[in-house]
C-alpha cells in the first residue's frame, strides 16, 4: 500500500484520455453515501500520484450529509485541512426530491452535516476552471452542479474538460446519474465543453468477486478498515448485493487510459418520455449517416479491461 500521507509526488506524469500533461489536477462532484464506489473513487484519487485532487463538491439530496461523509473520508487520510468540501445544489434542474433522507453510508459519521450556499459550490468550480482550464472536472454523480456552473459562466465552462460516469451507450435504458437531472446532462454535452463519458454498459463489466469482497472486508489498517466499513454498509443495504466499480474507473481513466477504450459519437440526451427519461440516445444511425448535433460530440467508453482495473484499485488501496 502506498504510505505517502500527501498522496501524491511532485514529479509525476499523468494523462488525461491519454493527453500527456504534469500531475493531473481534478475536482470531484460527487453524490456519495449511497454506493460505496463514490467513496472508492475518492480514495484511488487520494493513493494516485498521477492526481491532485483540488476540491470535492457534493450534489443531489442530502448535500449536507455527502458532504460530512467526503470530510470525514478525506480525515481518515489525513488530507481534510488540504482538500475542500463544499456542498453544491441538491435539487435538480427540474423536478423536485426529497433532501431530508440521511444516505446509509453517512450512518457512522456523526448527525452533523456541511451546509452553505449551494452557489459556493458552482462558484468554487468556475473559480476553479477560470484559474487553470487544464482541471478535470470528474462527475460521478447526477451533473446538476455542473449544469448550472455552464449556465453562469459559459464562457468559462466551454473550455473545461469533462470526465463523467454517466449513460449507457450500447442499451435502451437511462441511466441513474443521467436520469437524476437529465436536463443538467443535457446542458453539459451541448456545452462546448470537452467531454468524456464512462457508462454503465462499460462499468458492469468491473464487479468484485466474493473473494476480492472478503480481501476489502477483511482489512485491518485505519484507511482500509474505514472503506471496508463503507463497503460492508452497501452490501448490506443494496439491491444488488455486489460491488462494481462505476466511479473508480473515471479515476482509473486518468491513471491509466489504456485501461479504457473511447470512441467519438453525436449524444443527444432524452428529456421526456415515459420509459426514456435520461437515456442518452446515439444520434449516428445508418439513416442519418451526418452529425446532426455537432456541438454535443462525445467521447465514450466502449470497452475496459476489467482485470487490470481490478489490479489497479487493490495495488493502491488494499495492497493485493
Amino acid at each position: 500500500m502506498i504510505t505517502d500521507e500527501r498522496g501524491c509526488t511532485e514529479n509525476c506524469a499523468a494523462s488525461h484520455l491519454g493527453r500527456e500533461m504534469e500531475k493531473t489536477r481534478i475536482i470531484i462532484d460527487t453524490d456519495i453515501g449511497d454506493d460505496v464506489d463514490d467513496a472508492l473513487a475518492i480514495a484511488l484519487a487520494l493513493y494516485s500520484p498521477e492526481i491532485e485532487l483540488c476540491g470535492i463538491t457534493t450534489v443531489y439530496k442530502n448535500v449536507g450529509m455527502r458532504s460530512a461523509l467526503a470530510y470525514d473520508l478525506l480525515r481518515i487520510f489525513g488530507k481534510e485541512k488540504d482538500i475542500p468540501v463544499i456542498s453544491g445544489f441538491s435539487q435538480p434542474i427540474r423536478y423536485h426530491v426529497d433532501d431530508t433522507i440521511i444516505p446509509h453510508q453517512c450512518r457512522g459519521i456523526s448527525n452533523c452535516s456541511i451546509t452553505g450556499k449551494p452557489r459556493e459550490a458552482i462558484d468554487f468550480i468556475i473559480n476553479t476552471i477560470k484559474k487553470n482550464p487544464e482541471t478535470v472536472i470528474v462527475a460521478i454523480g447526477p451533473m446538476t452542479n455542473i449544469g448550472l456552473a455552464i449556465k453562469l459562466a459559459p464562457e468559462v465552462m466551454k473550455n473545461s474538460k469533462i470526465l463523467a460516469m454517466g449513460g449507457a451507450f450500447s442499451a435502451v435504458y437511462p441511466e441513474y446519474n443521467i436520469m437524476c437531472d437529465p436536463e443538467a446532462a443535457d446542458i453539459m454535452i451541448n456545452s462546448g465543453a470537452d467531454v468524456s463519458m464512462i457508462g454503465l454498459d462499460v462499468t458492469t463489466k468491473c464487479v468484485l468477486s466474493k473473494e476480492d469482497e472478503g480481501l476489502i472486508l477483511n482489512q485491518v489498517s485505519q484507511r482500509g478498515r474505514y472503506l471496508a466499513e463503507l463497503a460492508g454498509i452497501w452490501l448490506e443495504t443494496s439491491k444488488a448485493k455486489k460491488i462494481t466499480l462505476h466511479d473508480p474507473l473515471t479515476i482509473a481513466a486518468i491513471v491509466s487510459p489504456d485501461i479504457l477504450s473511447m470512441r467519438r459519437e453525436p449524444i443527444r440526451i432524452e428529456l421526456e418520455g415515459t420509459f426514456t427519461r435520461g437515456l442518452t440516445a446515439l444520434c449516428r444511425t445508418p439513416f442519418r449517416q451526418r452529425e446532426p448535433y455537432p456541438e454535443s460530440i462525445v467521447s465514450v467508453a466502449d470497452g475496459v479491461d476489467s482485470s487490470k482495473m481490478r489490479d489497479l484499485l487493490f495495488s493502491r488501496l488494499f495492497n493485493k
